[in-house]
């Protein structure tokens, strides 16, 4: 009487089951063994298309990074303008009318005062917002190379 365990299973390799590795021993002699080199040098550089496939993209991105920091500039420049604004123009003291406190102040250099940080703050956060969606660019560019 024959059992099951003594039977080979055709779904297996039948090195790894009782009896069938004996068998298929001169299989494995058969066939060359792998060679595998170990170096330390880098693998060949393979060749990268130097043309960009975005040309016009490219272009029009840098025309808004160029927008944006000629936009960040004039920010500052005009808040500082707006700061100084009363010692560039000295106001005439014959033509000017007295404020509620007797100082005499032209409305208009009071508004530009008031104005002048909220436009350098706002240049500053425009020239730092620049500074990072760059950098995010070029770590992008940098990761797909």
């Amino acid at each position: 009487m024959t059992s099951r365990q003594d039977e080979i299973d055709p779904r297996y390799d039948p090195a790894y089951q009782r009896g069938g590795g004996e068998l298929y021993l001169s299989r494995s002699t058969e066939e060359p063994p792998a060679i595998v080199e170990i170096t330390d040098a880098p693998p060949p550089a393979q060749a990268r298309s130097a043309q960009n496939p975005y040309p016009e993209l490219e272009r029009h991105q840098r025309n808004y990074r160029i927008a944006a920091w000629v936009l960040a500039a004039g920010l500052v420049a005009l808040g500082v303008f707006f700061m100084f604004a009363d010692n560039i123009f000295p106001p005439e003291a014959t033509s000017v009318p007295p404020n509620w406190s007797g100082y005499p102040v032209e409305p208009w250099s009071q508004k530009l005062r008031w104005a002048a940080p909220n436009l350098i703050m706002l240049g500053i956060l425009t020239a730092a917002v620049q500074v990072f969606i760059e950098q995010i660019q070029t770590f992008r560019l940098r990761m797909s190379r």
